[in-house]
C-alpha cells in the first residue's frame, strides 16, 4: 500500500508541471502553429541604412513574387516598396539580405549586443497604404543614434 501511494505521489510530482506548463505556455505554442505565413525574404540595396518601408494593398502596384516558399521583397535604392499583396499576418521566419547584383550577404537581426543589423519592426496603417512595415537597417550603434540623437541611452554591451 505504501508502494503504491510513492509511485501515485511521484507521478503527481513528475505530472504537475507538465500540466502547468501546457496550460501557461500551451496558448502560445498553438498560436505559433496556427498562424504561420509565408516567410518574407528582404533584399536590400547593398550599403543601404536607414529605415525601410513597404506599403501593402497598393492597387496600382505589383504583388510581391515568390522565391520558393519566400515572398521576395526587392526594396529600391532608397528602402521603399509599393505591393498590391496584403501584408502578411501572422509568425515566419523572414530573412533580410545586402544584395548587390547577383550577390547576397545575409544580415542578422540578432538583438541587443549580437551583432544584429535589423531593428524596430513596425506594423501599422495611414493614409498612404492599407498596412505597412517598416524597420531600420544598420548597426546597434546607428539604430541607438537613430532612436536618440543625443547619444544619451545607455548601451548595455559597454
Amino acid at each position: 500500500m505504501a508502494q503504491a501511494r510513492t509511485g501515485t505521489l511521484a507521478l503527481l510530482f513528475v505530472s504537475l508541471p507538465v500540466v502547468l506548463g501546457a496550460i501557461v505556455y500551451g496558448p502560445f505554442i498553438l498560436d505559433l502553429l496556427l498562424h504561420r505565413r509565408p516567410p518574407s525574404r528582404f533584399l536590400i540595396p547593398s550599403g543601404y541604412t536607414g529605415w525601410v518601408r513597404v506599403d501593402y494593398g497598393i492597387s496600382s502596384a505589383p504583388p510581391l513574387p515568390r522565391e520558393g516558399k519566400y515572398l521576395l521583397v526587392r526594396l529600391a535604392s532608397h528602402g521603399t516598396l509599393r505591393t498590391s499583396s496584403g501584408l502578411p499576418d501572422g509568425w515566419g521566419h523572414d530573412q533580410f539580405f545586402y544584395v548587390s547584383g547577383d550577390q547576397r550577404k545575409a544580415l542578422s537581426n540578432a538583438g541587443w549586443c549580437k551583432g544584429g543589423m535589423i531593428w524596430d519592426e513596425i506594423t501599422g496603417k495611414d493614409e498612404r497604404a492599407s498596412s505597412f512595415l517598416k524597420f531600420f537597417v544598420g548597426t546597434e550603434d546607428q539604430f541607438r543614434m537613430e532612436k536618440d540623437p543625443s547619444g544619451k541611452s545607455h548601451s548595455p554591451c559597454g
